[in-house]
């Protein structure tokens, strides 16, 4: 392209080189004026694709980015999940209270990770269905979806991201209308909401430092 844009525009200069003052002028303009045309015609086009991508990389920038925010925002997820005292650090509880707020943490990224193979054409329509047909007969994703999902309001899907969630709103309301899940929430072995044992582990973490240095002033007193 540049090569056929630099010969388009040099090609009137060298024509009038060629050109001696007894030859015909008329026919040079005429020549000169033709790759003048084919010069701009070239010109644009090559802004055109300049700017064409430029644009995708301002795309695949911003792609990029919103991937970057949402990876932050599932290992601060999956920090909660590791450690349940975080859970109250994201506000409200959006579990029941007999119902472990880390359940609900872990749904919401099942969530997200099918809705990004979705967008990324991972993910077919009949396969989102079996999957979601799947995790609504649980119990426990019923619940994550009746306090967080949009199944109740209607809108027109414009992204493929707002379709999937219409696919999940569709397969959510389907297994409502079916009947009871076949599996019921599974309380866990240890307590739902088990206290913060900061204090104790640092209270264990000091007679580490201190017992030894106890020991020490001992051994140096007598």
């Amino acid at each position: 392209m540049g090569g056929t844009l630099l010969v388009a525009t040099v090609s009137p200069a060298i024509l009038n080189r060629l050109y001696t003052s007894g030859d015909d002028y008329s026919r040079a303009s005429d020549i000169g004026q033709a790759y003048g045309a084919a010069s701009a015609l070239l010109a644009a086009l090559a802004l055109l694709v300049v700017s064409a991508s430029l644009a995708v990389q301002y795309g695949q920038f911003r792609y990029e980015r919103i991937q970057a925010i949402h990876q932050r925002t599932e290992d601060l997820v999956k920090l909660a999940i590791e450690n349940p005292e975080y859970c109250q650090c994201w506000g409200s509880r959006v579990s029941p209270e007999h119902v472990d707020e880390r359940l609900f943490y872990y749904c919401s990224l099942i969530i997200k990770s099918w809705t990004r193979a979705w967008e990324r054409g991972g993910l077919t329509a009949p396969e989102a269905r079996n999957f979601l047909a799947q995790f609504f007969d649980s119990e426990v994703p019923r619940l994550f979806w009746q306090r967080h999902g949009d199944w109740h309001l209607y809108r027109k899907p414009r992204t493929r991201a707002a379709r999937f969630m219409a696919l999940v709103n569709e397969e959510y309301l389907r297994a409502v209308k079916v009947g009871p899940p076949s599996r019921p929430y599974e309380p866990p072995g240890f307590p739902v909401n088990p206290p913060w044992n900061g204090f104790a582990k640092s209270t264990r973490l000091g007679d580490k430092v201190v017992r030894p240095q106890r020991r020490r002033e001992s051994r140096a007193t007598e």
